[in-house]
């Protein structure tokens, strides 16, 4: 599969590019798998909706997500991957934005999520909390600690998505909407990869322009 997806690549584009198409298949095919066992949840009974104390309703979709903040990131991006669905406990999108396809710009990719959580009556839990409960759970996980950002909440982290610091990953909560962003690629047309420290800048950098949005 790496050796079709390289060859329908640009001859131009280094071998990282192959392993990004294939990280956001893989990604891709998780949000369908996750959007279709919650559309059979909500088939075999009342879906669950927001409760009056949630601020969001629903997840942004992608067109909520300014050109000018992709492209900050992602010069020449494109949207090569937009889900959307309902999740047991609320509501989910994921977004993918590459720039594999310029032969003027490094290959990046930009991956948004969007997780609202609907408070749960039953148990008397908040949908504010249930967020950052997601986002405490990521923390919890391996690829260490990339510092915080005072800007995006206490509850705000930044790691590594992948071992070589290449991707970086900043997740934040704004009410009962838990927000994902995580950036990587090369650093230039020469296939040499983001350090860390380039990808959190980039990462947090979007994740602070949609706060300021949301």
């Amino acid at each position: 599969m790496m050796a079709r997806i390289e060859r329908a690549l640009p001859a131009w584009a280094p071998p990282w590019v192959g392993r990004a198409v294939l990280a956001t298949v893989a990604v891709v095919a998780i949000v369908v798998v996750s959007v279709t066992v919650g559309l059979g949840v909500a088939a075999n009974g009342p879906a669950v909706e927001a409760a009056p104390e949630d601020t969001y309703a629903s997840a942004p979709g992608c067109d909520t997500v300014p050109t000018d903040t992709v492209e900050s990131a992602v010069p020449e991006a494109r949207l090569d991957a937009s889900e959307r669905g309902p999740l047991p406990a609320g509501d989910g999108s994921t977004c993918v934005w590459t720039s594999v396809d310029s032969a003027d710009e490094a290959p990046r990719v930009l991956h948004v999520d969007f997780t609202a959580s609907f408070t749960d009556d039953a148990e008397d839990v908040s949908g504010a909390a249930l967020a950052t409960e997601r986002v405490e759970q990521l923390s919890s996980t391996e690829n260490g600690d990339g510092g915080s950002v005072p800007s995006l909440g206490e509850s705000a982290l930044v790691r590594k998505a992948t071992p070589d610091g290449a991707t970086a990953e900043v997740a934040f909560v704004r009410d009962n909407l838990a927000v994902r962003v995580l950036y990587g690629g090369d650093a230039d047309s020469g296939g040499s990869q983001l350090t860390f420290d380039d990808a959190r800048e980039g990462a947090v950098s979007v994740a602070e322009r949609l706060a300021e949005d949301l």
